[in-house]
Order: structure tokens, then C-alpha cells, then sequence
């Protein structure tokens, strides 16, 4: 199968192309800029593409036959970007990349969406029959894009599946998880107390084998496909397991709940008079202990999906790349 990545040279994209590549499929990659090229073996061909040119776009599709849409502008923790930069990349951008697969006679797509279009908590664990709720201009782009997606196939006879994924993690420096580490490692993150909120998340190599299970069915029986882990882990759990992984002594105490809320409303406060961001606000707290729990169960029953590898053994990895990176 000759299968078009986009969003390359990311970390999803990366790790996708590897393993895509040992397993015999002929991979064409798509990147933003022409300097990503040289990190991609000689096999895959490679094109720099502005998602937001429809022409080039057109370009970078052709003679594919399958389409891993991962382009995206994506969220952070301190998310202070416009509705319309998100929807410039992750709505208009999907159009674009849908346009110009239909033209190309492309005949499947997979598209990374986020747990982010349930919004920001759960009650108990969701699965894939929950209604969509965003409550960011982020979770709001990734629900217009699902949106377009399952359109695309109903008029044009595409098959397509919109992937759900929570915070993935592995060995990079984007994303929040880095600079937790960081943080704890510099003392800066305050131990946190035995908190009862649990949230998912995605091992980068279980997300690799969800698309390829994606890319080998015969038929896919939903639209929409919430990917995890095995199982949810406890807030506090996460970060004893990092303390301890950097090396640190165990811990004597932990800072209060209320203490936490205390100091999250003072930064509330600094950051309205100063209009600078602070290191903890209530938003961040939330997002930090709120509750946020996916289902795996429907693609594990349809497409035999099984997350072989969990937060708890990747501590050493994540450790020793954060080490590495930092005396590089």
C-alpha cells in the first residue's frame, strides 16, 4: 500500500514512517518545511507541502492510495491561540488534504482527532457513544475536522476513521509531559498529594499500531475509534513514578489539595493584574488533576487492538532521553 503521511516530521509522524516502513508499506512523506527531509530514510519519498495551498497539497497526494492525516497546530498547556489559527490549520488544512485525496482516488484515511472533542473532564470512562462537547478553540478544530471527515466519506465513498487520542507521550521534548519532568527535576513541581482523579493516555508505539490496524482492515465498522492505553493512571501515581525514575529520594510529604487550590487562585490573580502568564492557575490545576477517562473497548473488540506497553515501564526511556537532551 503506498501510504502519504502527513505532519511528517512530528513525533507521531516520525515513529509512524519508521514502523510503517519496516513493515513493507511504500511511505510518501509530507512535511512543512524542505529541512525535515534529511531525518527520513532513503526509501521515503519525501515532499515540503503548505497544508494551506491547496495546489501543492494536490501535489503531495498524488498516487497515493491511502492518506494518515497528522498536520496539525495543536494545544498546550498555556493555550492562548485564536479560534481561527486552529481552524486555519486543522479544519481548512483537513479540507484541503480531503479535497485533494478524493481527486487522487485515494480510498482510505486515517485522521489523528483528540479525546479533546469529549471537552476537558469525563465522568467516569467514555467511550465513543458520548456526545461531543469541546470546550477549547483546540477540541473545537478537531471536532469541525472529524465532522468533515465523516462527510467526505458519505459523499465521496471514502473509507475513513477519525482516531481519538489523549496526550501522547514517548521520547520528545514537545508537549507538556517534557516539562513536567523537567519541572520535577528542577524542584519546581510541588509533590503532589494522593489525588483520586485517573487519565488516559497513549504510549507513541500503541498509537503506531492502532493506525496500522487501521491501514490493514478489511472493513471499519465505526467512524470514530477512541485509541489508549490498557488502562487509565492515577494523577499522583504518574508523578511518583517520574520522582522516583529522576533519582530523587522518597518522598516525606505532599502539598494539600487545598494548598494547591490556594496557590492557583493567587495565580489567578497575578496573571489579571501583571497580564503575564504564571506557573499555576486554576485552568492548569484542573487539567492537571481533573478527571479524564477513554474506553478502548470498541477498537479492541473490532479491529483487535492491544496496547502492549504502558507509562509505568517507560519511565527509564523518558528519563534517560530527557537526560540526554539536556546535556546534548
Amino acid at each position: 500500500m503506498r501510504v502519504l503521511v502527513t505532519g511528517a516530521s512530528g513525533f507521531l509522524g516520525s515513529a509512524l514512517i519508521r514502523e510503517l516502513c519496516r513493515s513493507g508499506f511504500h511511505v510518501r512523506a509530507m512535511v512543512h518545511s524542505q529541512s525535515s527531509v534529511a531525518s527520513f530514510v532513503p526509501e521515503v519519498a519525501t515532499v515540503a507541502t503548505d497544508i494551506g495551498d491547496p495546489a501543492t497539497v494536490r501535489q503531495a497526494v498524488i498516487d497515493s492510495e491511502a492518506v494518515v492525516h497528522l498536520a496539525a497546530k495543536v494545544h498546550a498547556m498555556d493555550d492562548s491561540v485564536a479560534d481561527k489559527d486552529y481552524e486555519a490549520v486543522n479544519v481548512e488544512g483537513t479540507k484541503h488534504i480531503l479535497d485533494a485525496a478524493v481527486g487522487s482516488g485515494v480510498t482510505r484515511f486515517v485522521f489523528a482527532s483528540s479525546v479533546k472533542v469529549f471537552g476537558e473532564e469525563t465522568s467516569g470512562c467514555v467511550d465513543e457513544t458520548q456526545a461531543p462537547n469541546p470546550q477549547t478553540a483546540y477540541g473545537r478544530s478537531k471536532w469541525q475536522a472529524e465532522q468533515l471527515v465523516s462527510e467526505y466519506a458519505g459523499q465521496h465513498g471514502l473509507t475513513t476513521v477519525s482516531l481519538r487520542l489523549p496526550m501522547v507521550y514517548g521520547p520528545t521534548k514537545k508537549g507538556n509531559l517534557y516539562r513536567m519532568i523537567e519541572a520535577i527535576d528542577r524542584g519546581r513541581f510541588p509533590a503532589l498529594p494522593r489525588l483520586p482523579a485517573i487519565r488516559s493516555l497513549l504510549h507513541v508505539e500503541n498509537f503506531v499500531q492502532a493506525v496500522k490496524l487501521c491501514l490493514g482492515a478489511s472493513h471499519l465498522k465505526r467512524q470514530t475509534y477512541i485509541v489508549a492505553d490498557a488502562e487509565p493512571y492515577s494523577v499522583t501515581d504518574l508523578y511518583d513514578w517520574l520522582h522516583a525514575g529522576l533519582g530523587n529520594p522518597a518522598l516525606r510529604w505532599r502539598v494539600p489539595l487545598w494548598a494547591l487550590k490556594g496557590a492557583a487562585r493567587c495565580g489567578d490573580l497575578l496573571q489579571v493584574v501583571y497580564g503575564q502568564r504564571t506557573p499555576l492557575t486554576t485552568e492548569h490545576l484542573t487539567k492537571l488533576v481533573g478527571r479524564a477517562c477513554f474506553s478502548t473497548t470498541a477498537i479492541t473488540r473490532d479491529l483487535g487492538y492491544q496496547a502492549v506497553h504502558s507509562f509505568r515501564e517507560t519511565v527509564p526511556e523518558l528519563v534517560a532521553f530527557y537526560r540526554k537532551t539536556k546535556s546534548a
